[in-house]
């Protein structure tokens, strides 16, 4: 008698665990989203991320979203909140490569004079030039600046820019702001 019982209570749960196997990716998803704690949670994702091809029509929607992804190849999606006129295309050859252009043909260096000059809250300078571009300090380098007084903006290695006073050998890192 003990030995029907045992084998019958190892057939309910070799079957109950093949109908557990049989649930679609939704089902398992909506049961994970159901759980409370959010470390069980996530151990029940990576649970089911881990052994999807044990769900019923995952092929189907793995091929869907191949599909969708084939239909949306060629467009671009802005990020949220920005406007697509706003958005500026890009080449996709040069995407993330801004910073590389070829700068031998640009000017190294501005000779300007200071239109305005005023201070921030961290003690730095903001600098209006003669040419309308505002610079800011980054650097806690002392230099006597006046308005009115020539200086020079110099290009410096790894796209720092340089405040430099003639006839004073020191230099100032400064950043444009507008």
């Amino acid at each position: 008698m003990k030995t029907r019982l045992l084998s019958l209570a190892t057939l309910l749960c070799a079957f109950s665990a093949f109908n557990a196997h049989a649930e679609s990716i939704g089902d398992a998803m909506e049961t994970c989203r159901n759980t409370d704690n959010s470390l069980k949670r996530l151990m029940c994702y990576d649970r089911v991320a881990k052994s999807l091809d044990q769900y019923d029509g995952v092929n189907a929607q793995v091929s869907q979203v191949q599909a969708y992804k084939e239909a949306n190849r060629n467009q671009v999606s802005p990020r949220p909140g920005v406007t697509p006129e706003r958005a500026t295309p890009q080449p996709k050859s040069e995407f993330g490569l801004e910073h590389k252009r070829d700068l031998t043909k640009e000017a190294s260096e501005i000779a300007v004079s200071i239109d305005s000059l005023k201070k921030n809250l961290r003690d730095k300078y903001v600098i209006t030039f003669s040419d309308g571009s505002v610079w800011q300090q980054t650097d806690d380098t002392y230099m006597k600046l006046k308005e009115g007084q020539p200086v020079a903006v110099e290009r410096g290695l790894l796209g720092a820019f340089f405040l430099s006073v003639e006839g004073l050998n020191k230099r100032m890192k400064v950043k444009r702001v507008k």
